[in-house]
Parts: structure tokens; sequence; C-alpha cells
């Protein structure tokens, strides 16, 4: 998949991406002034979001296309960091560079700039199919999260009976439930929740948006309950 400054502004219109963004702030608990970082912060919808809960708000990324399209829209940056001068001036963000206040450019090594327990949340929407050691990666969140913090993430579901839906040559791992539950416990988290959304109806595009309209109706049903398209689990710190 192409990971375009197009793509990332269109998805946002996407009616699943905001189901998703929503309900992640939800599981993340977070509250006006609650400190949190958005792994993969993408155009920066979901900041957008956390903002007008009030939150204190970081987000951080490895694609350059991603952050100076979300400083763009969500934290203009001074000067010449604009995503189109930055594409006309040949600007190259280094891991580590701030593009603004909110902003940060990281590496892939899973090593993130911050200080122990500087966070009251930590949410990643399709981030951690992505990431090339998730264990690493899940020990470092914990390192970040204060006592009681908590952890939201969504990830696409192994069990999903049609994967092509979200095949991408990207992905290094895409897990089930019990796969990602016992993961993020390993790590030495609580796992309060693990749920799927979005149920496989069929491939006809009207059925599958109406999976998508009315998600909650599935969720309880014992067939769809593992099955549907993305995986929403939250975690405490304990």
């Amino acid at each position: 998949m192409t990971y375009s400054a197009d793509y990332f502004a269109a998805r946002e219109s996407w009616r699943d991406w905001r189901i998703e963004a929503r309900a992640l702030i939800d599981l993340a608990r977070v509250t006006r002034g609650a400190r949190t970082l958005e792994i993969g912060c993408g155009g920066g919808g979901l900041l957008r979001m956390l903002r007008e809960r009030g939150a204190r708000v970081v987000g951080v990324d490895t694609l350059q296309v991603a952050l100076l399209l979300a400083a763009e829209r969500f934290e203009q940056p001074p000067g010449k960091l604009t995503r189109r001068q930055g594409d006309k001036e040949g600007i190259t963000l280094s891991p580590c560079h701030p593009v603004t206040r909110s902003l940060l450019r990281i590496g892939k090594d899973d090593a993130l700039p911050f200080r122990d327990a500087a966070f009251d949340a930590i949410i990643g929407q399709h981030v951690v199919e992505h990431l090339p050691d998730t264990d690493v990666a899940l020990r470092e969140y914990k390192r970040l999260l204060k006592p009681n913090g908590r952890l939201a993430l969504a990830t696409p579901n192994a069990r999903y009976p049609d994967p092509a839906h979200f095949a991408d040559a990207d992905h290094t791992r895409v897990f089930t439930p019990r796969e990602l539950r016992e993961r993020v416990e390993h790590a030495g988290f609580v796992v309060e929740s693990c749920s799927t959304i979005f149920p496989f109806l069929s491939r006809a595009r009207l059925l599958r948006a109406f999976g998508v309209i009315a998600y909650r109706l599935f969720q309880r049903a014992p067939y769809f309950a593992t099955r549907g398209r993305t995986i929403m689990l939250s975690a405490s710190n304990p």
C-alpha cells in the first residue's frame, strides 16, 4: 500500500475510521488534561479528536509525509515545514526530528524519546501490525505509561473471513484476538477488554457498509464476536 498524503487525508473521512477513533479514545478513558501519546498518528485526525476532549497530546510517526500533513492540519509548524513547501524544497525530517511541539518523527527501532511514566494514555490505531518486534514495542509502551495508565489498540483481525480486505505488504504480523491479548499480557499489562467490530456479512459493498453502520448489533453474537474486521483492545498498566 502507498501511504501518501492523499491516503492519510482520505481515511479520516471513512465511517469505520471515525468509529474506531472514538472507541479508542473511550477505551483509553482520556479525560481533560490527560497526557496522551498516539503511536502512528498519520494525518493527525485522532490527535484533533483528543485535543477536543481536552487532552494534552503528542503524536509520533515514522513517515515524513504523514507528519507534514498532520502539521498542516493539526498544528501549523513554523516557517517552511509544510507538506507542499517541504516536498518542493526536498526537506527530510530525520528520526527524532520535532516537526512541532506536538509532533515528532521517530525511527523504526521501537525506542521512543520520552521519560519513564510520561503519559496517562497511549493509543495505536492500526500500528501494531506494522511493528518489526511487537514485544519490544509493548514493553516500551509500558515504560512510558504512568501506573494505572491505559493502552488502547486497534488492529486487523486474522480471524476475519476476508483477509484480503486488509492485505498490505507492510504488515509484519496480523493477530487473532487471543494472540494479541497474550502479547499484551506478556508485556506486563492487564487486559480489560478485547473484542472485534465490523462483522463480515458478505463481500458485496452494500452489506459490507451495513456491517460498519450496524456493527453494534453483531458484537454479542457468538459467531461474529471474534470474527469482526478490527480487534479493539484496552489494557491498564498495573
